[in-house]
């Protein structure tokens, strides 16, 4: 069977790894693919290894890698026209494969915008499809044109069920192989680290962003890793300016009878503050690390901190959950209603209700460091044993087996 994958990258991720690595451009598209597959380490990072081994025949499209992509092109002497060069080679490098089924990891970059269908216009015998849904998409309707999807969250699942799709769960996972590819410490650092995203720009991730400049502020062994959005050099002077009249019309609104120095007076004529997090908090936040680089930082730390996204639901399903554990931190998590199906609570890991009780665990675990240190160890095995990706794997064929009987 052959399987054509539809996938992606942080671009920032990617543009690093050429930053750092200039002559990798001038490899070829195999050799490129490969040299980012273990700089991009993650669950996945066997997946397509792992599947060639049973059996399957695999091509990848990433329209996030244009360097692989044109060379690519110059090898297989195809010559772009349209002015969309590197989505015109996804199309030639498929249809050129012959795939069985269509996988579409990011369904907002290649389903949204129409490319799935055009791309299915290719064929006269069409392969059967399946989208990913992790992330929120917005409209769930783009769901409509695959044969089925599939998801880590039970909740998402059960909405598409419920408005006629064929949707199925496949859990996240940790590949045990990563441990080779990182050097593991013998001491950890006495602190709680968080790798994720960190805005309040959707309800999404709101709550999980308000949550973590709390903990910061209760705690000085908390560090934070993410991408944060910060206003201009240029909009923070002009809001300064802008508030410092503010306050001097203020003191002179009742000595000077003048209607523009009255209406700079008022707070509420002032405009809404770019800084959308305060200052202090921003300040704590570090830069943000992709893949093997992630891994080689949070496997430092004794504690991980994890909070899903909203959009998931009342139910256990982020990949943290499984790298935290994979890697052997105490993972202390936001309580789901099926957290216990995985890892055993207070033992395996710990989890918390709310934004007090977190700051009581995460103060519980750094004061008992052996009991943190027993339960990373106990959560490392029970992931590794249960939750890794040859497993899950095993799981991925069954559906690929299923598909191609509808």
């Amino acid at each position: 069977m052959k399987i054509a994958f539809l996938t992606s990258i942080y671009p920032a991720h990617a543009e690093k790894i050429y930053k750092e690595n200039p002559s990798l451009k001038n490899k070829s598209s195999d050799e490129q693919m490969e040299f980012i597959r273990w700089h991009a380490l993650s669950s996945y990072v066997r997946w397509f290894e792992l599947l060639e081994q049973r059996g399957y025949k695999i091509c990848i499209f990433n329209c996030c890698l244009p360097k692989v992509e044109f060379a690519w092109a110059k090898e297989n002497k195809f010559i772009t026209k349209s002015k969309n060069p590197v989505m015109e080679i996804g199309k030639e490098k498929i249809k050129c494969f012959k795939p069985d089924i269509i996988y579409c990891f990011a369904p907002t970059l290649y389903i949204s915008n129409g490319y799935l269908d055009e791309l299915l216009g290719e064929f006269t015998l069409k392969p059967k499809t399946i989208a990913w849904y992790g992330a929120n998409v917005g409209d769930e309707n783009i769901f409509n044109c695959v044969d089925f999807t599939l998801s880590n969250s039970k909740h998402l699942v059960k909405k598409l069920c419920a408005k006629g799709n064929k949707a199925y769960f496949l859990q996240h996972s940790f590949d045990p192989i990563i441990l080779e590819h990182i050097k593991v410490p013998d001491f950890r650092k006495k602190r709680m680290g968080f790798f994720g995203n960190i805005d309040v720009s959707t309800i999404d991730f709101e709550i999980r962003t308000k949550t973590l400049e709390r903990l910061a502020a209760n705690s000085e062994i908390f560090d934070l890793f993410g991408q944060i959005e910060t206003p201009t050099i240029k909009e923070t002077i002009k809001f300064n300016l802008l508030k410092y009249r503010q306050i001097t019309a203020h003191m002179m609104e009742n000595i000077c009878e003048n209607n523009k120095i009255k209406k700079w007076a008022q707070e509420k004529n002032m405009p809404p503050s770019p800084w959308k997090y305060s200052r202090k908090f921003v300040h704590k936040i570090k830069k943000p690390k992709f893949g093997k680089e992630m891994f080689q930082e949070l496997v430092h730390y004794l504690i991980a901190f994890n909070f899903h996204n909203q959009h998931t639901g009342n139910y256990a399903c982020n990949m943290r959950l499984f790298e935290a554990t994979g890697l052997g931190c105490a993972l202390l998590t936001d309580n789901k209603s099926d957290i216990g199906q995985y890892f055993e609570n207070g033992k395996e890991i710990l989890t918390y209700n709310c934004v007090d009780d977190a700051i009581e665990k995460m103060e519980f675990l750094l004061n008992n460091q052996s009991f943190a240190h027993e339960m990373g160890k106990l959560g490392q095995n029970k992931c590794i044993e249960s939750h890794n990706t040859p497993n899950i794997i095993n799981i991925l064929c069954q559906y690929f087996q299923k598909i191609v009987l509808i």
